[in-house]
């Protein structure tokens, strides 16, 4: 090639315009070479990225995050009630509200006291931890099945993990109190917790604390096959350091069990021990968006998955199902959700 164009150029010039043409061309190949060269570079970064997102990208559980402020419509406080009217006899009490580190969710409340003075107390929101599960399921010597719950509290989490709590659809179900956090039994007078059962695994030891970047495993088992339930996690949230109730307009600011980092795991239900053959293709269909939601499943494989299960094909899903969790389609938890369904 470079010979030719040495050839070619000599041709009816004089050697100085023969120079000057040889380096033109010479020019002009170097920016066609940079060119070809950097449209090869962008087209494997393109290639990579589509490669990233052919796998599974499994998400952390859902924080709202939502900045805190205190209404300047606040009520007066109502300090006690007139003897003989029984009107209440209110005052202002001044309720403000300060940042002490937004990263960790940390505030302090201040008011003016029933005394006079001001008060102050310290508290921590619940969604200052970013946290993701990974649940998988194994079969006991008994028949049953074993849930394992790994509870990463992420580097990128404000506070140390506080509690993991999971929600069950089963009557049989034994908490294993064989890890660092201890199980208790969530009271289903709570109305968050009303449906369902709701076992909550709570750091109450001072020798246990799950730092950003630290993992916990918990257990428990069940007769009844995996099916999609709700988790919940949390950072400590006791106030501290007032010595009177706070405030209603202040206690409202404290984050509820609604507002707690939530999303979904895999648990005990009951239903899935009957299900017919269709209902337990529409269950899996009905549930696709939440696998993909979870990030627990590709795109791609939502396609293949609607496609067989509209054709009412459940046993080409569950065969299907084994390829994708090897290829990083899917995760454990869908794949053990289908494995369910045999």
């Amino acid at each position: 090639m470079l010979l030719r164009l040495l050839i070619d150029s000599g041709r009816n010039h004089s050697p100085a315009e023969w120079f000057h043409s040889l380096m033109a061309k010479s020019t002009r190949m170097k920016k066609i070479f940079l060119i070809f060269l950097l449209g090869t570079q962008v087209a494997a970064v393109a290639c990579s990225s589509m490669r990233a997102q052919t796998v599974i990208q499994r998400q952390a559980l859902e924080r709202k995050l939502g900045d805190i402020k205190l209404s300047s419509n606040y009520q007066p406080r109502v300090r006690g009630y007139d003897p003989k009217t029984g009107s209440p006899i209110t005052y202002d009490h001044k309720p403000r509200l300060e940042v002490v580190d937004a990263k960790a969710r940390k505030y302090v409340l201040k008011w003016i006291g029933y005394d006079g003075q001001e008060k102050s107390a310290a508290f921590q929101r619940s969604d200052a931890v970013q946290v993701m599960v990974v649940a998988s399921v194994s079969r006991t010597s008994r028949g049953g099945y074993l849930y394992t719950y790994e509870v990463k509290n992420l580097p990128s989490s404000g506070a140390s993990l506080k509690r993991f709590i999971v929600q069950n659809v089963a009557a049989d179900v034994t908490a294993e109190n064989d890890g660092k956090l201890m199980p208790f039994s969530m009271s289903r007078e709570i109305p968050f917790f009303n449906e369902g059962n709701w076992l909550s695994f709570a750091d109450v030891s001072d020798e246990v604390q799950i730092d950003p970047g630290q993992s916990v495993v918990t257990h428990l088992t069940s007769s009844a096959p995996p099916g999609i339930v709700r988790c919940l996690a949390s950072a400590e949230t006791v106030v501290e350091g007032a010595d009177e109730d706070v405030p209603d307009d202040l206690e409202s600011l404290i984050a509820g069990f609604d507002e707690y980092p939530h999303g979904y795991t895999i648990g005990p239900v009951d239903s899935l021990k009957s299900l017919s053959v269709n209902k337990r293709v529409e269950y899996l269909l009905e549930n696709l968006p939440v696998f993909r939601k979870a990030g627990w499943i590709t795109e791609d494989a939502v396609g293949k998955y609607q496609e067989l299960l509209k054709s009412g094909d459940l046993k080409a899903s569950l065969q299907q199902a084994e390829e994708d969790l090897r290829a990083e389609q899917i995760t454990r938890e869908v794949y053990e959700i289908f494995q369910a369904m045999k």
